[in-house]
């Protein structure tokens, strides 16, 4: 039995040194639909940073498209910004979409082999 313990927690051990976790940090950009002025452009973009905010972690994970050849944990946003891009669909035609930011990060298991 000594042996058998033994044993396993050196395949532990020795797992242990090939593997470890890694903190990656990414980001990714969203817009919305065009708006005839920067306000309304705005209020849309808040709204849907809001949105992003409330979901769950796994929700967040296909949001933000993790993807990631080991397990994901710990999906957090870090920061994240709303700003106006202007535009025009036609000519002389000027519309306004919002452009999320979101700055967010993740733990992935790293393999060292």
């Amino acid at each position: 039995m000594k042996k058998l313990i033994t044993l396993a927690a050196l395949l532990l051990i020795s797992s242990s040194v090939f593997a470890s976790l890694q903190v990656v940090h990414s980001d990714k950009n969203f817009s919305t639909e065009a708006f005839p002025n920067k306000s309304e452009a705005y209020e849309a973009g808040f709204t849907y940073l809001d949105n992003i905010n409330n979901l769950s972690e796994s929700e967040l994970k296909h949001k933000l498209l993790v993807i990631s050849q080991s397990t994901v944990h710990d999906v957090k946003i870090n920061n994240s910004k709303v700003s106006i891009e202007e535009f025009a669909q036609a000519r002389g035609e000027i519309v306004y979409r919002a452009v999320i930011d979101v700055d967010y990060q993740f733990t992935r298991l790293r393999n060292n082999n």
